[in-house]
């Protein structure tokens, strides 16, 4: 079973002086020299699966994050605690996570489970989840504070509604929308655990924003490749001929 947990990075806004807030925008000055820290939501999904690796070392998850910030701290910790690959997105101007989440799939194929936290990584709107599952097919389960695996399929939750707590038995593949555990944190590694990977760093890439659909049909002939760049109103042309359209 493969386990994709979804994060972002955000600015420690509550350390900015109430007095700098009321001067409006002037607060942006001050975002360079502020700490980031790990949405919470975030942080509790990483808390569940790292006690789901801790039991059961077979299981592979994997760290997907959306940050122009230095996650190094960030990595140490998650590959002590036995995640497999952290993943680092570099956005350049206004990226939505479920853009970079497309293109990381595309890169490194799909998984079984995908933690996501309730408050998005999307501009915090609360659409990331649904978005995600709705790209894969996957069912979405919502206000998660708790889950481990039962078997290569199964896996057994437990939500907290305003209603009432929820637990259910559920099969893969999904998609976990973290709610709100207080009383649930990422536990901090010892350094001895950290020591292998002082020196390595996550896989990063630059991202941008693709075109809306791929303009270049790509023909291998005897080992070589050889490319055409066509419009966007040719490529649509060739997919309706390909279809066999008019």
């Amino acid at each position: 079973m493969k386990i994709l947990n979804c994060c972002l990075m955000e600015a420690e806004y509550n350390s900015i002086p109430d007095d700098v807030w009321e001067r409006e925008e002037e607060y942006l000055r001050f975002l360079p020299y502020i700490g980031y820290e790990k949405n919470s939501y975030d942080e509790i999904g990483l808390e569940l699966v790292r006690r789901i690796l801790e039991s059961n070392p077979t299981i592979v998850a994997d760290v997907l994050f959306m940050t122009k910030e230095n996650i190094k701290k960030e990595f140490q910790n998650l590959k002590a605690h036995s995640f497999h690959e952290i993943f680092q997105y570099i956005p350049k101007g206004n990226a939505d996570f479920i853009e970079v989440f497309k293109q990381h799939c595309k890169e490194q194929g799909n998984v079984d489970v995908v933690i996501v936290g309730q408050e998005s990584s999307s501009r915090r709107n609360g659409t990331t989840g649904p978005q995600i599952a709705e790209f894969m097919h996957y069912p979405c389960i919502t206000n998660v504070v708790d889950f481990h695996i039962e078997n290569n399929t199964d896996i057994w939750i437990k939500r907290n509604t305003d209603e009432a707590i929820i637990t259910a038995t559920v099969k893969t593949p999904v998609v976990l929308i973290i709610g709100e555990a207080p009383d649930v944190r990422l536990k901090t590694p010892r350094r001895k655990d950290k020591l292998p990977f002082l020196q390595q760093l996550p896989h990063q890439k630059c991202w941008e924003k693709e075109l809306e659909e791929e303009k270049i049909i790509f023909s291998l002939r005897q080992h070589k490749r050889n490319c055409q760049f066509i419009s966007v109103k040719e490529w649509n042309q060739f997919l309706k001929n390909r279809e066999g359209g008019n």
